[in-house]
């Protein structure tokens, strides 16, 4: 009998988050219903301003790319390349989402997202942006889908 020796590291194994999704929202109704879509979006910019604090950083020294390179990641990771499409011109960053894999999921298991849900993106990016005094805007948004359209700009001074 031969006996074989397996090198393993947790970084060999892919790691899917999607019952994060699910918890996350959760944790953003609750706020909701308890301290209403203001508690909502001030937890949201507290979190984004402390958690997001390196790509901030990042930010100010690379711009719109640092901001695209951090989505291609996320969908990466999501097994979602696709779902990302990018346009940066000389002042803003267009991002056109056409799937959301974290709805797909929710839906697949009988979970229906929040009405706060949205949040995570569009507060999360807002502080991000002002953050780095930058603008942003949410063009539109596909609750069953996840499917949406934003944009960061430079503001005009």
């Amino acid at each position: 009998m031969a006996i074989h020796k397996l090198d393993k590291r947790a970084n060999d194994n892919t790691y899917l988050h999607r019952d994060f999704h699910i918890a996350g929202d959760r944790g953003l109704q609750y706020l909701g219903e308890k301290y209403g879509d203001n508690g909502v979006k001030e937890y949201l910019r507290m979190a984004a301003s402390s958690y997001y604090s390196l790509l901030i950083e990042e930010i100010k020294i690379r711009g719109f790319s640092a901001i695209v390179d951090h989505l291609k990641e996320i969908y990466k990771k999501e097994e979602a390349s696709d779902a990302l499409q990018t346009t940066i011109n000389a002042d803003s960053l267009d991002v056109h989402i056409l799937y959301s894999p974290a709805i797909n999921y929710m839906h697949s298991v009988d979970y229906t997202p929040s009405r706060w849900y949205i949040e995570q993106t569009r507060t999360c990016f807002e502080t991000i942006a002002d953050l780095v005094d930058m603008g942003f805007r949410m063009l539109s948004y596909n609750e069953q889908t996840g499917e949406a359209k934003y944009s960061f700009f430079r503001r005009k001074m």
